[in-house]
């Protein structure tokens, strides 16, 4: 399966049902990198405020069970290609 760029993954992963779109997903954990040194470079210059503290492990709480989630998706699908090859 060929895609031609990020806007027909994107597009694609609206418009069919069940199909995880790999690029959007790895732009989704860049954000999330982004975010984290973003946050830690918050905590060093504001000497830690417990607001940007509670931030970051809001932010790493919702990374974490993004990637358990995913994670699921894909071991569901593959249980699902085993069923159907047996």
């Amino acid at each position: 399966m060929e895609t031609n760029g990020l806007g027909d993954d994107i597009v694609k992963s609206i418009m069919t049902p069940g199909y995880t779109a790999k690029g959007v997903i790895k732009i989704m954990f860049y954000a999330f990198y982004a975010l984290f040194a973003t946050l830690l470079f918050m905590i060093v210059i504001t000497g830690g405020n417990p607001h940007v503290i509670a931030l970051l492990l809001l932010a790493m709480c919702l990374f974490v069970t993004i990637r358990w989630f995913i994670g699921e998706l894909e071991s569901a699908k593959r249980l699902e290609q085993q069923e159907k090859e047996d």
